[in-house]
């Protein structure tokens, strides 16, 4: 019997396979455990840590590689490398469930054509806006006569276990695992609808559901293949806007709920950003708009005169705490805000918990204490001693060489996005754009003076921000209290879209290797 242990909240759970034919990390994906895997378990980024208390089965190679041997003396192992044939007790220290999600849109009033009468009981209508991100998931749920917000339920997105960026979700869907990686997110949905009712002290009746995510996500919520999305020319098998009912799609019964999953544009621009650039209301604006939702994918989007410029590029898991060595979610004790003074770094911490990670808005800060007191050179190399041993942050937390590359190359493929879209557009370097918005929680966290001093933005952007919030979310609920008429919007959004493919573009990869450079160091 494998007995695992969630250390934060004290849940067991049991396990029977003890024959080592699959690693923990499938073991764990097939129960429905969520656990952080970045890197999909390929055994590159050695963070699948878990701890055996008992029982633990002599380390491999992969281990004995990514792994200290303090580390395995204490029975570290890593879940994508580690086959269990024995008992044993196995910790999960990780705190994916309390990760922070921005949910809540404000509210929005509904079009009095769409206004539905109360049922006969006298129970209020209701819908559900939802947004599917790769990471987290966000959902709220209205009245539907006023636009009220009810409750609110996030949580984490459970098939991180394979996997913490698409290209990783792509590839296991591809391998075999499409069904699971659609129970997962299935059952995710589920909880988080059955969480928003249980908040609500009335009857209520949901007579519609509203699902923004991007395209990956709505591709494996709907079971469609993933084949044309995992390579050239990257086609989705349909990206067009979706409609069934929750019977159909999650297989509970007596669920009299229709469902809308909203429409995107290409296999890398999906429906959130489109569910944002409506939401925003950004074709209705006069002057050029660029929304940013920095991710994984750093999807982003330009309303100039009468065209939308979209884009996405990869800029890698670094700004949600991926591949970095002490690098976490968004979770209690994660450093969220860091200053160097007096010859070190005053740090926050959501939560103000004791500092055991550092997150995305951590991270920049880092980078960008490192550049303003010239503590590394323009190429990003640290200086000694700290190249040897890591820049301390706090206590048992350090930021390392390897962990300033991971920067440059997020940091440089979010720039050079924005530059190559900005020149596609003939818009200059940004100056030309009388609004900049930021979606999603990185926008509030994040401070825009820290991005431009390591050179994620340009210097136009210094004090232009404006945080928007889950504009995905926004921009479902706008759907749900719209009229058929003005959700006709919509599909003029994608008609009216021209993506820009950046591996097409011989100014991208210039300025990408011109912006991983640190030019204030």
């Amino acid at each position: 019997m494998i007995e695992i242990i969630r250390c934060r909240t004290g849940q067991k759970i049991y396990l029977e396979n003890m024959q080592g034919e699959k690693t923990l990390l499938t073991l764990l994906g097939e129960h429905g455990v969520a656990f952080f895997a970045p890197c999909g378990g390929r055994g590159e980024c050695g963070r699948c840590r878990v701890r055996f208390a008992w029982g633990a089965p002599e380390p491999t190679e992969k281990e004995r590689r990514l792994l200290s041997a303090d580390e395995l003396g204490k029975g570290v192992r890593l879940a994508c490398a580690v086959r269990v044939k024995e008992s044993c007790r196995i910790l999960l220290e990780d705190d994916e469930e309390q990760m922070a999600v921005l949910a809540g849109t404000g509210e929005v009033r509904a079009c009095p054509e769409h206004v539905p009468a109360q049922t006969g009981a006298g129970a209020p209508v209701c819908g559900i806006a939802v947004d599917v991100g790769t990471t987290t998931l966000a959902a709220e749920l209205f009245s539907l006569e006023d636009g009220r917000t009810l409750a609110t339920a996030t949580g984490v997105n459970h098939q991180r276990v394979y996997g913490a960026d698409v290209l990783s979700r792509i590839a296991a869907a591809n391998e075999g695992r499409g069904a699971l990686l659609r129970e997962s997110i299935c059952a995710d949905l589920v909880r988080l609808t059955e969480e928003l009712l249980a908040q609500v002290k009335c009857e209520v009746q949901v007579s519609h559901m509203v699902i923004a995510g991007n395209t990956t996500m709505c591709h494996l919520l709907r079971g469609l293949s993933c084949e044309g999305l995992g390579r050239a020319p990257f086609a989705p098998a349909d990206n067009g806007l979706y409609e069934t009912d929750a019977d159909a799609l999650f297989g509970v019964d007596g669920w009299r709920m229709k469902v809308t999953v909203l429409s995107g544009i290409s296999a890398f621009v999906g429906g959130d950003i489109v569910a944002g650039i409506y939401g925003m209301r950004m074709t209705k604006r006069r002057g050029r708009c660029l929304l940013l939702d920095i991710g994984t994918n750093g999807e982003m989007a330009l309303w100039q005169k009468d065209t939308l410029f979209v884009t996405s590029t990869a800029a890698g898991p670094v700004f949600e705490g991926g591949n970095i060595s002490c690098g976490m979610p968004g979770v209690p004790g994660a450093v969220c805000h860091a200053a160097y003074w007096g010859g070190r770094f005053l740090c926050e911490t959501i939560g103000e918990a004791p500092a055991v990670g550092i997150c995305g808005s951590g991270i920049i800060d880092i980078a960008a204490g490192l550049v303003e007191h010239h503590l590394m050179d323009k190429n990003g190399t640290l200086k000694e001693p700290w190249f040897t041993r890591g820049v301390p942050v706090a206590e048992g937390v350090r930021f390392y060489q390897r962990d300033i590359r991971e920067v440059q190359m997020g940091k440089g493929a979010i720039r050079a996005g924005i530059e190559t879209l900005l020149a596609a557009a003939g818009a200059g370097d940004g100056m030309a754009c009388e609004e900049i918005l930021l979606a999603g929680g990185f926008g509030y966290s994040m401070q825009t003076e820290k991005a431009v001093r390591i050179g994620m933005f340009p210097a136009s952007f210094a004090g232009r921000v404006t945080a928007a919030g889950n504009t995905s979310l926004k921009g479902a609920k706008r759907y749900l209290l719209s009229g058929e008429k003005e959700r006709e919007e919509i599909g003029r959004i994608c008609a009216c879209a021209r993506e820009i493919r950046l591996a097409e573009q011989p100014l991208f990869q210039e300025l990408y290797v011109k912006h991983m450079l640190f030019s204030g160091a």
